[in-house]
């Protein structure tokens, strides 16, 4: 991968993963605040280095967005900031987890879980919705992307396809047009 386009200090990537441990939307929204972060208001990545970072991180069999924080946590400082991105995504998450468990134990069984069912599960599919939506339209630059991606979510939601194989699929079409972008240009 290439050198960094910005410097990103130990402390800055703990508090920028520490940000992001307290975005909501799982990995999906974490991905787009990361990447907003990092490609748009730092310039401390390309975007299609970001975007290779989470493809990758989709493959792993561990949570994307902990894989992606590994890579990136990495990238710029080695096995430290592995260890600095990951204390820090995971504490808001422990942290609230627990304060969670201990409120669900006290309102098992109230009125007030069963306004909670109502209200949480929209609300959490919506910011999913719009995370999915703000790296879609980063990642989607032509009509053969957007075309792929329909095929993609077609196969995995219509024909049962697992999206394993769609992900690996995806990369070797990647691969063939990148090829044949690189030799249109005569490099």
């Amino acid at each position: 991968m290439s050198t960094p386009d910005a410097a990103i200090s130990l402390r800055a990537l703990f508090l920028l993963f520490l940000r992001i441990g307290l975005s909501f939307g799982a990995g999906t929204g974490m991905s787009a605040v990361l990447q907003a972060e990092l490609v748009r208001k730092r310039r401390a990545i390309s975007r299609g280095e970001f975007m290779t970072l989470y493809g990758l991180a989709r493959l792993v069999p561990s949570g994307s967005m902990t894989a992606l924080a590994v890579a990136v946590g990495y990238r710029y400082h080695g096995f430290p900031g592995t260890v600095v991105v990951l204390l820090a995504m995971i504490l808001p998450a422990f942290v609230l987890t627990v304060v969670l468990t201990v409120a669900y134990t006290l309102l098992a069984g109230s009125p007030a879980m069963g306004v909670l069912n109502l209200t949480l599960m929209p609300a959490a599919l919506a910011v999913v919705v719009i995370s999915a939506y703000r790296i879609g339209r980063e990642f989607v630059t032509s009509s053969l992307e957007l075309i792929l991606a329909i095929a993609a979510a077609a196969g995995v939601l219509l024909l049962g396809i697992n999206p394993s194989l769609i992900l690996v699929a995806g990369g070797l079409i990647g691969a063939y047009a990148l090829r044949d972008r690189t030799s249109e240009d005569g490099r």
